[in-house]
């Protein structure tokens, strides 16, 4: 026989989930299903141990009676076991001694048998309280639940086994079993504890729980369908309330992403009109905020546009609404529905203005770059015999008498000689990495230094010079000789731009945006409007006897400072060329040399 010390019970396995709340809602009812079949099972169980002690204590009662001489002289306890048990629901009655050997058994094929081993009878360990277990018949499978415990026939009983000395019963053979030493002789079973137990059918048991299980998967389908019927219909609406907010978010967000784009986006509808534009579509055509939704693509976009629209990018000279012409990168895409169904075109223009600017600085400094490696072969193959020449001629010129045509030739000479050195000196300074000596200089000295200097050039070509300082005299940190340079150069060309007299100013003060600037003016002719994108070339000039690198090298210098050049094209007429640099203590010992610092502001 084999026991089995506890009731293994698994309830049905969780049904598929619905969501988090249909999750809860099936376990909620699966552990209410279980709960309830634990508690039926209990239930029986309860009622089986009743009967199992009840059937024990009427054992008990007959073997008093019987041990009183009550019973015929036939009637031994074997007999009561076989009656006792002969009863629906109950598998056997049986007594043992404490090694599980029984005495008395309701099959008496049994009696002399082991019930239990001796360990099992140790694990069971009956008292005088009653206990049970699940057990399983080893001979036929069949599942029992065994009540048991210690033997007492006896309520006045003494010894391990409750059994009291009554005088009549030396005389008889009620506790005689069919092993008995002599016929009518009891065993002696004084001082040898004896158990008890009943192996009573857990039929019922079984029974109740089917019908339990079929009432609660009855129950629990019928709560759960309604349940998630329940739970279906509130996902469906939370689904539906979270889809319009997330329609509306992303309709947001998208109207958003489009109103912030660099780009200029067009949406023209199937009837032929603007049914969405960008704020960069907008400022490209100069309109107001919604001054292109509605109005006919053609009256917005160019012919060329509409008639033969790029798929890829291209670049296109084109006018929007209207407005000036400028070089737009212009692709066009059709726009879908997930049908298929065409909702219109969409029109992507990209302002490429600032990408010319880029590619013409890209080339200013690769120009920049030329002069540099052209002006440190010039310093080392150039310069030496150049000196050489002029010395020469110099010689020679003064072999001849003042006035006469050979000496003219030699001055001639000299001077072209001379123009030569200057320009390789400005290459030279051109091309020389800007090692600068910072220290704080104000910007007010830097004026009157390059006024003292520029003097002679302006009183030979009957230019006035005046000073004035508007909103302070700031100071910054520059190497003041490289700075002075910059501004003088500036200087000679305000001068050089007056042929027939003028007023050339210096002014220094604290620009809008916090930096510091010095300001040179001239009342010249200006700046011609085709020469505006090449004033910062190297070589360039619109001067006779100029090299091009004035303006080159102020700009390399000021860049070197993290500062900028404009220059300025005056209402009143000439052009004004303002430096502004960082005043000191703002990160102006940063250099920048190869930030844009050149910037002409047309007029």
């Amino acid at each position: 026989m084999q026991l089995i010390k506890r009731w293994s019970f698994r309830g049905g396995g969780s049904p598929l989930l619905f969501l988090g709340a249909a999750g809860i809602l099936a376990a909620v009812v699966t552990v209410m299903a279980v709960i309830d079949i634990g508690r039926e099972k209990q239930y029986v169980t309860e009622l089986l141990l009743e009967k199992g002690a009840a059937l024990i204590k009427a054992f008990e009662a007959g073997t008093r009676t019987g041990m009183r001489g009550a019973f015929g002289a036939e009637v031994r306890l074997q007999h009561l076991l076989e009656e006792t048990a002969n009863q629906p629901g109950i598998f056997y009655l049986a007594v043992t001694d404490e090694r599980g050997r029984i005495l008395a058994h309701s099959d008496a094929s049994r009696i002399g048998q082991t019930l239990f081993s001796p360990e099992a009878m140790a694990d069971l360990a009956p008292d005088i309280t009653e206990k049970w277990r699940l057990a399983q018949e080893e001979e036929d499978g069949r599942r029992s639940l065994l009540v048991y415990r210690r033997f007492v026939p006896s309520a006045m009983g003494r010894g391990p086994h409750g059994l009291r000395a009554h005088p009549p019963m030396e005389d008889r053979d009620f506790l005689c079993t069919d092993d008995c030493d002599a016929k009518g002789m009891p065993r002696p079973l004084r001082g040898v504890p004896l158990d008890i137990f009943v192996g009573l059918d857990v039929a019922p048991i079984e029974a109740a729980r089917r019908a339990d299980l079929y009432n609660m998967l009855v129950t629990a389908s019928v709560v759960l369908i309604l349940g998630l019927g329940g739970v279906l219909g509130l996902f469906l609406a939370q689904s539906y309330r979270a889809q319009r907010r997330a329609l509306r978010q992303t309709t947001a967000l998208a109207s958003e992403v489009v109103a912030s784009m660099p780009a200029g986006l067009v949406l023209v509808g199937p009837d032929g009109r603007v049914a969405m534009a960008n704020g960069a579509a907008e400022s490209l055509a100069g309109v107001a905020q919604g001054g292109l939704i509605g109005r006919e693509a053609s009256a917005v976009l160019p012919p060329e546009v509409l008639k033969n629209p790029p798929t890829d990018e291209r670049e296109m000279e084109i006018s929007l609404a209207g407005g000036p012409v400028v070089a737009h990168g212009v692709s066009v895409s059709a726009v879908r529905t997930d049908e298929g169904t065409p909702v219109g075109s969409l029109v992507v223009l990209r302002d490429l203005r600032e990408v010319r600017r880029l590619e013409a600085e890209v080339r200013r400094r690769e120009k920049l770059a030329a002069v540099g490696n052209l002006a440190a072969g010039v310093a080392h193959e150039i310069r030496n015999p150049l000196s050489s020449i002029r010395g020469y001629a110099a010689y020679f010129g003064a072999k001849f008498a003042p006035g006469s045509e050979d000496r003219q030739a030699a001055e001639i000479m000299v001077r072209e000689v001379d123009r030569l050195n200057r320009v390789i000196s400005e290459l030279i300074e051109f091309a020389r990495p800007s090692d600068l000596k910072r220290r704080p200089v104000r910007l007010s000295d830097l004026a009157g230094h390059a006024a003292r200097l520029i003097r002679p050039d302006a009183l030979a070509r009957g230019v006035a010079i005046t000073q004035e300082s508007s909103g302070g005299d700031p100071e910054v940190l520059a190497d003041p000789d490289r700075l002075a340079q910059a501004v003088l150069n500036l200087c000679l060309n305000a001068v050089q731009a007056m042929d027939t007299g003028g007023v050339m100013g210096l002014g220094v003060g604290v620009a809008a945006d916090g930096r510091a600037y010095l300001e040179v003016t001239d009342t010249g002719s200006g700046i011609d409007p085709a020469d505006r994108d090449r004033i910062f070339d190297p070589y360039f000039t619109s001067k006779a006897q100029g090299t091009g690198l004035g303006l080159p090298i102020a700009h390399k210098i000021v860049a070197a400072h993290g500062g900028e050049i404009r220059l300025t094209a005056r209402p009143q007429g000439g052009t004004s060329a303002m430096v502004l640099l960082p005043v000191a203590g703002d990160g102006a010992g940063q250099n920048a040399e190869d930030s844009d610092a050149g910037e002409y502001i047309g007029g």
